[in-house]
């Protein structure tokens, strides 16, 4: 499932001839305690495999030369009971009582300080 995510995007990507912004993406690890009934994204059995999806998604979309930025979707995570809409899931990078959580926060680190060094060796968008 993470991969067809990642292979969706990316052709979407190669198809974009201007500027890319990702806003709000995320996955979910179902080891967190919530239900993850309600909201949108790729579910991983755990939090390494999230953490793993965050790095080979991002990767991917660092090699792209129109990507502008990316945006996580969202601190801290959903309640279990819902929120307001329903969504009830483990989104957060720490946990509705700011809990870290460790895998995903040091991929997080890790790939962000090589995201410029990612995206410098891409090839330039053609005119």
């Amino acid at each position: 499932m993470l991969r067809s995510t990642a292979g969706r995007s990316n052709r979407r990507l190669r198809r974009n001839r201007g500027p890319c912004l990702i806003g709000e993406y995320s996955f979910r690890g179902d080891d967190a305690g919530l239900p993850n009934t309600h909201g949108a994204g790729p579910r991983t059995p755990t939090q390494r495999e999230r953490a793993e999806g965050f790095t080979r998604y991002t990767t991917a979309a660092l090699r792209h030369p129109a990507l502008i930025g990316y945006h996580w979707f969202v601190h801290a995570d959903q309640p279990a009971q819902g929120r307001w809409d329903g969504e009830d899931s483990n989104y957060g990078v720490v946990t509705i009582e700011d809990e870290v959580y460790p895998e995903l926060t040091q991929a997080m680190t890790a790939l962000n300080a090589a995201a410029e060094r990612i995206h410098a060796q891409t090839a330039p968008v053609l005119a």
